[in-house]
């Protein structure tokens, strides 16, 4: 089973407000949108990466 982190876990673990993850998920076509959305291992790395990169 692959394991979950929510919208809001991963809002604190990289100091980006909730609505901003949010926003970016919708950006990169990711399925959350509440900060209760679960996402898998794969999207918040792919969210990680994002803000990696247009930092």
């Amino acid at each position: 089973m692959t394991k979950s982190l929510r919208v809001l876990e991963l809002s604190e673990k990289i100091e980006k407000s909730t609505d901003d993850i949010i926003a970016t998920c919708a950006f990169l076509d990711i399925p959350a949108t509440s900060r209760i959305s679960c996402l898998t291992e794969e999207n918040a790395q792919q969210i990680i990466n994002y803000y990696n990169e247009t930092t």
